[in-house]
């Protein structure tokens, strides 16, 4: 892909070197978009030097290459420095850093600002009222935030891969919830971390989603049956958006089955005035055996 990106650079160099206006449009991804953005800021002997003069894809490749990663380092300082409220319903917003350039789930995705807002507003309540709580797939943390500072849990243990963990310990400090809550790496179908459990509750937003290959959804799985033992004394809640046929089938036919659960449905105002946004709640506990679930909608 930058081959090829190199290969549109040098047919419109000539273009490039009397206004960065005159850049070609229609970049073919947000990454390669960057990357023109900030070639066009470069003077024409830089772009001549990066592109033409070396007569090097590999210069340029790392040129470019450079480019790109000082511009996502900038972005990260930027919005490590300015975290943004959420507002969940409750007297006070969470205080919340992202960095959706960085990381995939380092972005605060529909059903964990649902699920955070549900929790805010009493939802679970009495099932996170002074226990123990873990949460997988944690991302910016939302969820387990809301759990401990709106919803009374005592402890929130969040979990991810080892990419977030200064991100979500970012997050905490933010909250000043550091008393309460903290993060541990958690790859999904591996040991838990040591000290990590046993917990009441169990939390998890968007981490049922569509993908081909079903390996670490299955890993998923493994680790809910860690943490779920089959006496049903373990309460997960997860949140749902429905995308894919792949994710569905997943939820109602290797997962589900598993648990006793009820469904309620969950809706919010978005940031504009006719964006609606919903998703599904499920409040699980397991079964003793594998079999057909009836889920409770309410």
């Amino acid at each position: 892909q930058l081959g090829r990106w190199l290969h549109r650079l040098a047919r419109w160099r000539s273009a490039c070197s009397r206004a960065a206006i005159r850049w070609p449009p229609g970049p073919r991804s947000r990454v390669e978009a960057s990357w023109a953005m900030e070639f066009a800021a470069l003077s024409g002997r830089q772009r001549g030097a990066a592109v033409s003069s070396s007569g090097s894809y590999a210069e340029g490749n790392s040129t470019l290459r450079g480019l790109y990663e000082e511009k996502l380092a900038r972005d990260r300082e930027r919005r490590w420095n300015s975290p943004e409220d959420l507002d969940v319903g409750a007297p006070s917003p969470l205080r919340l850093c992202s960095m959706p350039s960085q990381h995939l789930g380092a972005h605060l995705w529909t059903s964990g600002r649902l699920l955070a807002r549900h929790l805010a507003q009493g939802g679970a309540a009495s099932a996170l009222r002074g226990a123990r709580c873990v949460e997988l797939g944690a991302g910016l943390g939302a969820v387990g935030l809301a759990a401990a500072m709106f919803a009374g849990a005592a402890e929130v243990v969040m979990t991810d891969k080892a990419e977030m963990i200064p991100l979500l310990k970012h997050n905490i400090q933010l909250n000043s919830l550091d008393a309460v809550c903290s993060a541990k790496e958690l790859n999904w179908g591996g040991s838990l971390p040591d000290g990590c459990g046993p917990f009441d509750v169990v939390l998890a937003a968007d981490v049922v989603y569509p993908t081909k290959d079903p390996t670490s959804l299955l890993a998923l799985r493994d680790t809910l049956f860690q943490l779920c033992p089959a006496d049903g004394s373990v309460t997960f809640i997860l949140a749902y958006l429905a995308r894919a046929k792949e994710d569905q089938d997943f939820l109602h036919n290797d997962l589900l089955p598993h648990f006793d659960f009820t469904v309620e449905a969950c809706h919010a105002q978005g940031s504009k005035d006719t964006e609606q946004l919903s998703c599904q709640v499920f409040t699980c506990n397991r079964r003793g055996t594998a079999c057909a679930s009836v889920g409770e909608k309410k």
